[in-house]
């Protein structure tokens, strides 16, 4: 809103002049800050719901006026401040009313910025932030100078695992692709692992998430590791012997992967002496899901790979690519985007990582070794 005021009273200064009230001038001229909130859910839904009446203002006064001109409609924070409203506010017979939080567009459709209209707020664990996401990817071969051959930039509210394919195409494209990729939990998956090996020649190296069902924590329960599956026949046999049922179920989970349900027999399952340690609920009979062939298989070796002290012991170099995070961030500002839009911000992550390489091949000629991992002078003293 101060965003569409401030735009609106650079090009048409009189015209809104004779549209605004005194009040407007208290809630719009300093900028919105926490601490300039009224404290309370009530009393914030109330400011809400005053400021969505008076922007709905603004938009009938350029959209539905004839004798408003037309111009007016195609200023940038004036086309933002509609679709915002769209997004945030209903009309029902003529009153506005403030979407609940259920109602509104997922975050990838919404804007957060009336500044950077592609901007998106991300989340990683406890971090939360509005902008965009950064993949970095770098080689690591040993006495060998690391250089970072792949920059994505993607909007920051989009999963990692959905960029690992155009990554390896990106790389494939520049005859840089590796024969192993170690890469963070968040880009691995069972079609990842699959399709990485059969379009790229690839061995995608990073673990799978552990099977975190109430089953798997029971070491007595039945998890899906305790189930036998018959591919060719498509069935599988429980642990104590019972057949599932002739359907498999084909359909896609609420990520938009590939999962087959399995169900069994409904009376069996009521009789099991042992259902209560497959399923909890009191009537309805036991069901697995799985991913197809490969990709469960794929998934089930990744699971026992990751386990052994081979497996570790290989996927450790990974770790050295937070050392690059953290040399961009702090030497080079890489957190901090300079420029509005996704194509701009992309460039700065290009010039940033050259600027990156540029520094590290320097190093490399002049011969300074790589530094060592600092340990904390209490660390140092723990028994070996």
């Amino acid at each position: 809103m101060r965003a569409a005021l401030n735009a609106l009273a650079v090009v048409a200064p009189d015209w809104l002049s004779n549209l605004v009230g005194n009040d407007w001038f208290d809630r719009y001229s300093k900028p919105v800050e926490e601490s300039r909130l009224p404290k309370g859910t009530e009393a914030r839904n109330v400011m809400a719901e005053t400021i969505g009446q008076d922007g709905m203002r603004i938009l009938e006064a350029i959209y539905d006026n004839p004798n408003t001109q037309l111009w007016l409609r195609e200023i940038p924070a004036i086309k933002n401040l509609r679709i915002t409203w769209t997004h945030q506010y209903w009309i029902n017979n003529g009153q506005l009313n403030l979407r609940s939080h259920k109602d509104l567009p997922p975050a990838g459709l919404r804007s957060n910025s009336p500044y950077d209209t592609e901007a998106r707020y991300g989340n990683k664990r406890h971090t939360t932030w509005m902008g965009y996401k950064v993949h970095l990817t770098e080689t690591c071969d040993k006495n060998q100078v690391h250089l970072i051959t792949n920059v994505q930039t993607t909007e920051a509210h989009l999963a990692d695992v959905d960029q690992t394919n155009s990554i390896h195409q990106s790389l494939a494209d520049k005859e840089l692709l590796p024969s192993e990729h170690l890469v963070d939990a968040g880009y691995v998956d069972g079609n990842l692992l699959v399709e990485s090996q059969q379009k790229h020649d690839l061995e995608l190296i990073g673990p799978v998430r552990d099977n975190v069902s109430w089953q798997s924590k029971n070491p007595d329960a039945y998890d899906l590791s305790r189930f036998k599956i018959n591919w060719k026949n498509q069935q599988a046999i429980c642990p104590q012997g019972v057949k599932s049922t002739k359907k498999w179920t084909l359909h896609k989970d609420k990520w938009d992967n590939t999962v087959i349900t399995i169900k069994f027999p409904r009376k069996a399952c009521r009789e099991c002496q042992f259902r209560h340690l497959c399923t909890r609920s009191k009537t309805e009979p036991r069901e697995i899901t799985l991913r197809p062939k490969d990709e469960h298989l794929a998934i089930v070796k990744r699971r026992k790979q990751q386990e052994t002290k081979e497996w570790l012991k290989q996927y450790n170099k990974r770790a050295g690519v937070e050392g690059t995070i953290s040399q961009g961030v702090r030497a080079f500002g890489l957190r901090s985007a300079r420029y509005v839009g996704l194509d701009k911000v992309h460039l700065q992550h290009i010039l940033t990582a050259t600027a990156m390489n540029l520094v590290r091949l320097f190093a490399w000629f002049e011969g300074v070794p790589l530094a060592k991992t600092r340990v904390s002078s209490f660390a140092k003293l723990a028994p070996d």
